[in-house]
């Protein structure tokens, strides 16, 4: 071989190496295919971990570390803490310049995320890919050996706090003898199955509060993390409060409306190889399209149009990683004719290209 062709295949490799690398925190802190526990054992082991971490606090019964973005990638931080081993905190509070992707596996821990900003979306096979674009809080639940991907849009400036907890500990710690009077919050508390279990609801004025206190925490040292640990409840408090409550649908959408919505988002998963159009798909469920793509938005955050395209997106994913399919055979499943315009819808989208998934795959 010359050594004009062994330059070039060590910079192929050298860059599959770079794409391997490339995730969110769970990847970054401890290898692809790691769970939150997992990344969190890894940094206080010492293990790997990028160079540029910065260990702020270390107790008996506390941990907290952040792991800061290195410039090529963006700006910013994820912070991650440990309070006994019962609850752990993640501070989001980053911009990647480019897209970022990785494998979560389930760990049957709940998961309260207060969001306040940013693009980041959950790749779940039912009901299909959820977007979280505008502030709110997901109640998330995901079974031991359930795997989704979750990703993030180039630019999108991400700020949110994560707290996830034992289910058994929160009954004891926060629910004493009252859980029976939660009926939203029953699913998160039974034993899982093989469905990930998720619920969005309103974000406070109060809860925005106490979510930028969180991130923008004044103290230092033990008095640091007490501090954390007490608005973390005092949030955990105020979503079990709203499970609580009644359950009350936008009153901008009547029940014909959430009917015709729910049909409208069938469809759109569904066919995927032949897309409807969004004024077929509001003559199909016999609603006027501005009335659907208004509906459509109040409830998921996005339109129709945006939807079904991410719907193709994530499918191509799965065919990709979890199929083996080629390049060509994706492009048709998700009814581009022409593998080149597929290839750049998906690169735009995922910010990697359809043969370099099938790489890191290999």
């Amino acid at each position: 071989m010359s050594r004009v062709h062994e330059s070039q295949s060590g910079r192929i490799a050298e860059s599959a190496n770079t794409r391997a690398r490339e995730g969110l925190f769970r990847t970054t802190v401890a290898g692809p295919g790691r769970s939150l526990s997992e990344a969190f054992a890894c940094l206080e082991a010492g293990g790997p971990a990028p160079a540029h971490r910065s260990r702020r606090f270390s107790s008996e019964d506390s941990w907290t570390t952040r792991v800061s973005l290195a410039p090529d990638e963006g700006e910013g931080y994820w912070e991650l803490t440990r309070i006994r081993d019962d609850l752990y905190i993640i501070l989001s509070n980053y911009r990647y310049q480019r897209a970022r992707f990785e494998v979560v596996p389930g760990d049957g821990l709940l998961q309260f995320n207060f969001k306040v900003s940013g693009d980041l979306t959950y790749g779940v096979r039912l009901p299909g890919p959820l977007r979280f674009n505008r502030p709110a809080v997901h109640l998330w639940r995901q079974p031991e050996g359930v795997d989704m991907r979750e990703w993030t849009a180039a630019g999108a400036f991400e700020r949110m706090v994560t707290i996830c907890l034992r289910p058994e500990y929160l009954t004891r710690r926060f629910l004493g003898g009252g859980a029976d009077l939660m009926p939203r919050f029953q699913g998160f508390l039974a034993e899982p199955g093989h469905r990930i279990n998720y619920c969005e609801l309103p974000i406070t004025a109060q809860m925005l509060d106490v979510t930028v206190k969180l991130l923008k925490n004044p103290y230092q040292g033990s008095l640091y993390v007490r501090y954390k640990e007490s608005l973390a409840q005092q949030l955990v408090c105020d979503a079990l409060a709203l499970c609580a409550s009644p359950a009350v649908p936008p009153q901008m959408c009547g029940e014909r409306q959430l009917r015709a919505v729910s049909a409208a988002r069938a469809l759109l998963s569904e066919r995927l190889s032949c897309p409807p159009t969004v004024q077929e798909v509001a003559r199909l469920v016999a609603l006027p399209q501005k009335v659907l793509t208004r509906a459509f938005r109040s409830l998921h955050g996005e339109s129709p149009h945006d939807f079904a395209f991410r719907c193709r997106m994530q499918h191509a994913m799965t065919l990709l990683c979890e199929r083996g399919a080629s390049v060509d055979r994706a492009s048709l499943e998700v009814g581009y004719a022409h593998p080149t315009s597929f290839t750049n819808a998906f690169s735009r989208f995922f910010g990697v290209r359809p043969r370099d998934v099938k790489l890191r795959r290999g």
